[in-house]
Parts: structure tokens; C-alpha cells; sequence
């Protein structure tokens, strides 16, 4: 987060430091002379697996995990100040969870526990709408927003559940299950950024996922990450 700011007061200054008068309207809406480029975007992410607070009775912890996103953007410039901008990237999510609750079944308490760490590998695919403002004649305001579907390639998530069940009065029978997460997400990519000479750009973005995220031994949840990335656009 610090290298972020520092980052932010680099383009910050270097707008300060141009020396002449904006010559580029806040809002171009002329046709661009190349009809698409292509972009590369790298960073680091923050991210979380959350179920609603109601969801268990007992108890409910998510932590923010940390990961990497690389990946490439196509962008098919419609006007100088929009675009559309399909890409495709890998990504790297982590946390820890702790889950629990407590039923009765046939008149015993029973209790399912769920915690640990995970790490899960993915493939996305966001396509969004890319606004360009240009704010001095090198310097230009990114604000983007679309959807994004994701495709897991590998999980580190196969942890064990406890589950205790009553076997005598005296005594219980304790069991286990793996936590399992689901192949696909689905969800909205949005964020906001600055582009410097139409080459440069350092980008946050925030994604919400819209599917069940864990499919076994609780269904449910929904996958958040805060991607922050430094691009080049060629």
C-alpha cells in the first residue's frame, strides 16, 4: 500500500512539472488513430472469502489474504475517450477462515467446524468499459467497470472439517470432510486509475464475485479481492 501512494505522488508531480498550457478537451471524442493496442498489467492483490454474518450461529472469520494478477488487456479504442478492453489474466488468492456452527440432530447437539488457510490459482477473463478523461495533454484519468468470469486451475483449499457426532451418551464419534471451492466464478470488475504520456498507468481496481465460491462441506460465500497493478500499454 505505501509503494501505491508513492507511486500515485510520482504521476501527481510529474503533472505538476509539464510546464504548458492543456491543449487535449477533458473529454476527446475523436477517433483514435490506432483502432486497438494491446497492454500489459502487473500487481499485487488483496482478497477475502466472506458468507453472510448469519450465516453460522457460532462463529465467522474471514482474514484478507494477499496474492499476485498478471495478465494482458486488448484495447479496441471506439472513441479517444472510451474503450472497450477484454483481458485475460492469472491470479493468485489467499486467507484464512474459520467456520462453525451448532444443530441438533435427533435430539443431540452436533457441531461442524471449517478452518485454515487456502491459496487458489486462477485464470480471468474481465471485459470492461474503459473511460478515458484527460486531465493535462500527458496526463489522463482511467475509470473502468464490467463484468469478469474466473476459472480455478488449482487450490490449496482441501483442509479437513471436524464433525463431531454423539455416539453414546458418555461419548462422541468425531469424523472428518474436505473443504472443496467451485471451478467458476462470476462477478464485477470495477476501478479506477492514471495514464501518463498514454503509456504508463497505475490502476486499483475492486472485484466482486456474484457465485457461490465454496461448494462442500458449506455452499455459499463470495469471493472480494482490491487488485492494484502498474501497466504499459504499447
Amino acid at each position: 500500500m505505501k509503494s501505491f501512494k508513492i507511486f500515485l505522488s510520482v504521476f501527481g508531480l510529474a503533472a505538476a512539472l509539464q510546464g504548458h498550457a492543456q491543449t487535449e478537451p477533458f473529454l476527446s471524442a475523436e477517433t483514435p488513430e490506432n483502432l486497438f493496442n494491446l497492454g500489459v498489467r502487473v500487481g499485487l492483490n488483496s482478497s477475502n472469502r466472506t458468507f453472510s454474518k448469519n450465516y453460522f450461529q457460532d462463529w465467522n472469520v474471514n482474514s484478507w489474504g494477499t496474492g499476485v494478477d498478471a495478465g494482458v488487456v486488448l484495447n479496441l479504442n471506439m472513441r479517444d475517450f472510451f474503450a472497450i478492453q477484454p483481458g485475460f489474466f492469472y491470479e493468485s488468492r489467499s486467507g484464512n477462515y474459520a467456520y462453525a456452527q451448532t444443530y441438533m440432530y435427533k435430539g443431540e447437539p452436533q457441531n461442524n467446524t471449517q478452518l485454515g488457510h487456502y491459496r487458489v490459482y486462477n485464470f480471468a477473463v474481465p471485459i470492461m468499459a474503459s473511460f478515458r478523461f484527460n486531465i493535462t495533454d500527458n496526463l489522463r484519468w482511467i475509470v473502468e467497470a464490467g463484468p469478469y468470469f474466473q476459472f480455478k486451475l488449482n487450490a490449496t483449499d482441501a483442509n479437513k472439517v471436524q464433525v463431531i457426532e454423539p455416539s453414546t451418551a458418555n461419548t462422541s464419534a468425531m469424523t472428518w470432510d474436505y473443504a472443496k471451492s467451485n471451478f467458476f466464478d462470476f462477478g464485477v470488475k470495477m476501478g479506477t486509475g492514471l495514464q501518463l504520456w498514454r503509456r504508463y498507468s497505475v490502476n486499483v481496481h475492486y472485484m466482486a464475485g456474484t457465485s457461490a465460491v465454496w461448494k462442500a462441506p458449506f455452499e455459499g460465500g463470495r469471493n472480494k479481492a482490491w487488485v492494484f497493478s502498474l501497466g504499459y500499454d504499447f
